[in-house]
């Protein structure tokens, strides 16, 4: 598993402890808005979350990553720490596939998000160099396809998967962003 250390003068990314894990698991319980970032619905105990995540896969290239608030009284009084989110994901030779970023319900629309891909993309393109990132958002997630877009994300194709335990299928929106590297600090 790729460890990720990195931050900005606002959050940090580091790799989950057993006192994240928890605060993970809170995030996965946090509302049914949630699901289509972690794929659940209804309640999720800490065990499954920890699966979830990745720490089950032997897979060098997989990164799971906590986000943390620098310097946030507020939040150290809500979960118990500077928790903030999650961010998982995998690099494919120069390509990096974000799975999953998600960010707890008090700390949205703050740019948390925009933050962490941002660290985690300049993290990656150092260490692997990484010059592309892609994510999968289901076509129902409007939130999801508004913050993908305004970080300059556009849309490559469409596949149609079964998600969140449902006979079902779902529009799955594939999204693609080649940062321009004289423009990196934008992504």
């Amino acid at each position: 598993m790729i460890e990720i250390n990195a931050e900005d003068p606002i959050i940090s990314i580091r790799p989950f402890d057993e006192h994240s894990l928890r605060d993970a698991a809170m995030l996965y319980n946090s509302g049914s808005d949630i699901r289509y970032a972690t794929g659940v619905e209804g309640f999720v105990p800490a065990s499954v979350v920890k699966s979830r995540l990745g720490f089950s896969e032997s897979d060098s290239n997989f990164f799971a990553a906590a986000i943390y608030m620098n310097n946030d009284p507020e939040s150290a009084c809500e979960t118990g720490g500077n928790f903030a989110g999650v961010i998982t994901g995998t690099v494919c030779g120069s390509s990096i596939w974000i799975r999953q970023l998600s960010i707890m319900p008090a700390h949205r629309r703050k740019g948390l998000g925009s933050r962490a891909v941002k660290l985690v993309y300049k993290y990656l393109e150092q260490k692997y160099q990484a010059s592309e990132v892609f994510v999968s958002v289901v076509s129902e997630n409007e939130p999801g396809l508004r913050f993908w877009k305004k970080l300059g994300f556009d849309e490559t194709g469409r596949i149609e998967k079964y998600l969140f335990g449902s006979r079902r299928k779902y529009s799955i929106i594939i999204m693609k962003k080649t940062p321009d590297p004289e423009l990196s600090h934008k992504i």
